[in-house]
């Protein structure tokens, strides 16, 4: 299996953006679901870890009181998932499952986490699962063999992710038939594979469709038929990666002007906004069409607020309270709150 595949939801977008388009807890982290007064400056608050570490958020559930990600020891040589109820840390005890790399990517408001493991780094196979409680429930794949990754799950339990043989499946493990795996339909004469990224709470699912690059943004909704999402005049393609009560972001080549932007669709209205004013990747989008990228959030009417340069925002939750770390790979998780 190509190497490549096996990436963590972060990486999983990030990657897709770029390559489809050419401590005990403090008095400031407890009060980070008080905003500050409008016209206060964008705060970041440190989420609590052990002392020492990096860490990072990947997912977040919309209330914005669970969040996902991992705690790396100083030396990076090994790493153990995070769990954040309401601010409070929890590490995520995967000793049930030795030698496995494991990868943490979205959580739902029951607190039900999704992700994979990898144990063989030969073959770089992977096995979905969700966690809740303190126990793992492996996914069944849709061939006997293949890999399968886990990147989102909504607040009804639905699971979106990937089945990969020869190339990826986009699947859905509905919450309703446990130990079932269901396709989502591809265009007809569709030559190639694609890829599912996200899940709204009606079930509706984002992604895109090869060939990448430069991809093609796509819709599954959870009433109607499947659909490709709209592309401005000139643009070679882009990607779906998060999706919302409706509002969809990805990324998309702008032709007038050479590059790739993040974009925000209404999959209720069908409306596109490009954000020609930003050079980053759309990684998450809140019920509000607010968009966390690389270093900023976009707000739907165009404002931008910084979060710092290298900051990933990976979860922007109902309120707009966003959350992700200040660096890829050796940063903090934090919390960005009054943006």
């Amino acid at each position: 299996m190509d190497r490549r595949l096996v990436r963590t939801r972060r990486q999983v977008l990030v990657a897709a953006g770029a390559v489809a388009l050419l401590a005990p807890l403090t008095a400031a982290a407890a009060q980070a679901d008080q905003p500050p007064p409008p016209g206060v400056a964008c705060q970041s608050i440190p989420l609590p870890v052990p002392a020492g570490t990096s860490s990072e958020v990947t997912g977040g559930d919309p209330t914005g009181r669970y969040l996902v990600g991992h705690v790396r020891e100083p030396n990076g040589s090994s790493r153990v998932g995070a769990l954040w109820n309401n601010g409070q840390h929890t590490a995520i005890d995967a000793s049930s499952i030795p030698n496995a790399q494991m990868d943490y990517h979205d959580v739902n408001r029951h607190g039900v986490v999704v992700g994979e493991r990898m144990t063989d780094h030969q073959t770089f196979h992977t096995d979905a699962f969700t966690y809740r409680d303190g126990k793992f429930t492996f996914l069944p794949a849709l061939r006997p063999g293949d890999s399968t990754q886990a990147l989102g799950i909504n607040s009804r339990g639905d699971v979106v992710g990937n089945s990969s043989g020869d190339g990826w499946t986009p699947v859905v493990w509905p919450a309703n038939r446990p130990g079932t795996v269901r396709v989502l339909p591809m265009p007809s004469g569709h030559q190639g594979d694609g890829k599912a990224v996200g899940i709204d709470e009606d079930g509706s699912v984002v992604g895109y469709l090869s060939p990448y690059p430069p991809g093609a943004p796509y819709l599954w909704p959870a009433k109607g038929k499947p659909r490709p999402l709209s592309l401005p005049t000139g643009s070679i393609g882009g990607n779906a990666v998060a999706i919302q009560a409706g509002m969809v972001a990805g990324n998309v080549y702008d032709a007038p002007t050479y590059a790739t932007v993040p974009t925000l669709w209404n999959a209720r209205t069908g409306s596109l906004t490009l954000h020609k004013n930003v050079q980053a990747g759309a990684l998450s989008v809140n019920r509000d069409g607010t968009i966390g990228v690389g270093g900023a959030l976009v707000h739907a009417d165009g404002r931008v607020s910084s979060v710092g340069d290298g900051a990933m925002v990976n979860t922007v939750d109902d309120r707009g309270v966003a959350a992700g770390a200040t660096a890829q790979f050796n940063g903090q998780a934090v919390r960005w709150i009054g943006c």
